[in-house]
C-alpha cells in the first residue's frame, strides 16, 4: 500500500470528523431548544448530591453515555484479530505478537491510575473530565488506523514487532484518556442505585453490539475468499478495510460522547478538588480507596474476570475457526445473534436488577456464563458432542453464543455499577470525590490481568505447538484436542475465582441509600 493512499484515507477521516462535529452540535442545540432550557439555567442546590438527584436522567442522555462503548467495542474486537493478522497473515512470530499485545495492555493499565487521579484533581473551564476526552480523539483514531496499515518498510520480524508495539502503546494510551474519565462520569451523572446500572447497561449494550458487529462484518464482508486468497482468514486487504471503518467509528463515537455530554459540565464542575497535585497525594488517595473491603473484592474479581477474558479473546478465533472448523460465513452467522443479544440487556436488567442487590445479579450472570462457555468444549473432549461440519453443531453453538453474551454482559454491568457505588462511601470518610481513582484502580487491575491472559493465550498456542500460517483443516487433530484440553479447565478455574470474589462485596442497596442520606445531611 503506497503512502498516497494512506494520506487520502486520513484526509477522509479528518473531513468526516468535522462533519460529525457539525451534526452533533446541531443535534445538541435542537435538543436544548426542545427542552426549553439548558443546564446552565438550572438552579443548583448548594449540596452537590441534591443537585445530582434533582436532574432526571432521560433516555437520550443514557444512550449518549452508552456511545462510549463504541470505541472500546471496536478496539476490543481488534484484539481478537490482531494476533491472527500479524502472526498468520503477516508472518510475525506468534510469541512476539503476543508479547507486543501484552506490552500494550500493561501500558494501558499503568496509565489508568494516573489519568484517573488527574481527572479527579484538575480544574478547568471544561470541568475535570472533558479536557481528557477531547485530547483522546485524534491519537486514538490515528493509532487504530496505522495498526492495520503498516508502512511498506515493515517487513521482517524486528520492524513488524516494533511497529505493532508502538501502535498498541499509542492506541491503548489514548483509549485510557477517553475511557477512564468516561467511566468516572457515571458517578457524577447520578448517585441513584438503579440509574447507574441503567447507564452501564447502555454502555455495555453498545460495546457488545459494536464489538460483535465488527466481527460479523469481518467474516461476512472483509475476510472472504477471493481469487487471490482461497482462505478468507488470509485476506490482507479485508483487514485494511476493517481498519479504516473502525477508525471512522472510533472518531465519531468519541466526539458524540464528549460533545453530547458537554452541556453537563456545570454539573460536573460542582465538585472542586481540595488537595494539591503531587505524587504523595496520588498514593494517598489510592491507598484511601483500598481501605474498603468492597473495593478490594471488586479488584480481585475483575483481575480474575479479565485474565479469563484475555485468554478467551486471544483464542476465540482459533476455537471457532480451528477447533469447531466453522467457515468465515458460518462464524459471521453465529456472531450476528451474539451482536444483537446486547439489545436484551437494558430491558433484562431493568427487571432483573430493580429492587435486587447488584451482587446477586453479578454472581448469577457469571455463573451462568461459565456453564455456557465451558460446556461445549467439555462435551467435545468427552466425545459426546455433534461432529464438526454438522448443522446440529452450528445451531447449538449459535444459541449458546447468545446466552453466553447475555450472561457475561449481566456480570459486567452489575460489577461496574458496584464499583462506582464505592464513590459515596469514600466521600463520606474523606470528603473527596474519587470517581477517577476508584474506577481507574479497578480497570488498572483488570487490564494487567487481561494482558496476562493475552500472554497466556499466546503461551497456550506455543504449548500445544500450534503452527503459524496454516489454513483451517490443515492442523493435526491431536493439536486441536490439546488446545481444548488446556483452554477449558483454565477458563473454568479463573472465572470461578471471579465469582467467589464478587460474592464478598459488602455495599447493599440499603447501605448505599443510607450513605447518600448522610451526605445530604451535611
Amino acid at each position: 500500500m503506497d503512502c498516497s493512499a494512506v494520506y487520502a484515507d486520513l484526509s477522509i477521516l479528518f473531513v468526516v470528523e468535522h462533519v460529525v462535529l457539525d451534526v452533533i452540535h446541531s443535534f445538541q442545540v435542537f435538543h436544548e431548544w426542545r427542552l426549553g432550557k439548558s443546564v446552565r439555567d438550572l438552579k443548583l442546590s448548594p449540596k452537590p448530591n441534591s443537585y445530582i438527584l434533582a436532574l432526571k436522567i432521560n433516555p437520550i442522555t443514557r444512550w449518549i453515555y452508552g456511545s462510549a462503548g463504541v470505541s472500546y467495542g471496536v478496539v476490543d474486537n481488534a484484539h481478537y484479530f490482531t494476533l491472527l493478522y500479524y502472526s498468520q497473515v503477516l508472518g510475525l512470530d506468534a510469541r512476539l505478537a503476543g508479547l507486543a499485545l501484552s506490552i500494550g495492555l500493561v501500558f494501558d493499565a499503568i496509565t489508568d491510575p494516573l489519568v484517573g487521579y488527574l481527572s479527579d484533581n484538575i480544574t478547568s473551564r471544561w470541568g475535570r473530565r472533558h479536557p481528557f476526552l477531547y485530547a483522546s480523539v485524534l491519537p486514538l483514531a490515528l493509532s487504530y488506523f496505522l495498526l492495520w496499515h503498516p508502512p511498506p518498510f515493515v517487513q521482517d520480524d524486528t520492524s513488524m514487532f516494533i511497529h505493532l508495539m508502538l501502535c498498541l502503546l499509542a492506541l491503548r494510551g489514548s483509549l485510557t484518556l477517553f475511557q477512564v474519565p468516561a467511566y468516572a462520569m457515571c458517578a457524577e451523572i447520578t448517585n441513584d442505585y438503579d440509574e447507574r446500572t441503567r447507564l452501564f447497561a447502555r454502555y455495555s449494550t453498545v460495546q457488545s453490539i459494536v464489538g460483535n458487529g465488527m466481527s460479523v462484518l469481518m467474516y461476512a464482508l472483509w475476510l472472504v475468499p477471493t481469487t487471490e486468497y482461497s482462505d478468507g482468514i488470509m485476506n490482507v486487504e479485508g483487514y485494511k478495510v476493517a481498519g479504516l471503518v473502525g477508525t471512522l467509528a472510533i472518531a465519531a463515537s468519541v466526539l458524540l460522547f464528549t460533545i453530547g455530554l458537554h452541556r453537563f459540565i456545570p454539573r460536573f464542575s460542582r465538585f472542586h478538588p481540595s488537595d494539591a497535585l503531587g505524587p504523595r497525594q496520588f498514593f494517598r488517595q489510592l491507598a484511601d480507596v483500598f481501605r474498603y473491603p468492597s473495593m478490594r473484592v471488586v479488584v480481585v474479581s475483575w483481575m480474575l474476570y479479565y485474565a479469563g477474558s484475555g485468554i478467551y479473546a486471544m483464542l476465540w478465533v482459533y476455537i471457532y475457526s480451528y477447533f469447531w472448523e466453522f467457515t468465515s460465513q458460518q462464524i459471521s452467522l453465529i456472531v450476528i445473534p451474539m451482536a444483537l443479544a446486547g439489545l436484551l440487556i437494558p430491558p433484562l436488567l431493568s427487571g432483573l436488577a430493580s429492587g435486587r442487590e447488584k451482587k446477586r445479579v453479578a454472581v448469577l450472570g457469571m455463573s451462568a456464563a461459565i456453564l455456557v462457555n465451558v460446556f461445549p468444549i467439555a462435551m467435545r473432549l468427552l466425545g459426546i458432542f455433534p461432529a464438526n461440519g454438522t448443522a446440529l453443531l452450528f445451531w447449538i453453538l449459535l444459541v449458546l453464543g447468545v446466552f453466553e453474551t447475555v450472561f457475561f454482559l449481566v456480570f459486567d454491568v452489575a460489577s461496574s455499577s458496584m464499583m462506582v457505588d464505592i464513590t459515596e462511601q469514600a466521600e463520606l470518610d474523606t470528603g473527596r470525590r474519587s470517581e477517577g481513582v476508584i474506577t481507574s484502580a479497578v480497570t488498572f487491575a483488570g487490564k494487567c490481568s487481561y494482558a496476562l491472559g493475552t500472554f497466556l493465550g499466546g503461551v497456550t498456542l506455543s504449548l500445544v505447538e500450534f503452527p503459524t500460517e496454516t489454513a483451517v483443516g490443515d492442523v493435526a487433530p491431536d493439536i486441536i484436542f490439546d488446545l481444548g484440553l488446556v483452554y477449558g479447565p483454565l477458563i473454568l478455574v479463573i472465572f470461578l475465582g471471579s465469582v467467589y470474589a464478587i460474592s464478598r462485596y459488602q455495599i447493599s442497596r440499603v447501605q448505599h441509600e443510607e450513605t447518600i442520606a448522610r451526605l445530604e445531611g451535611r
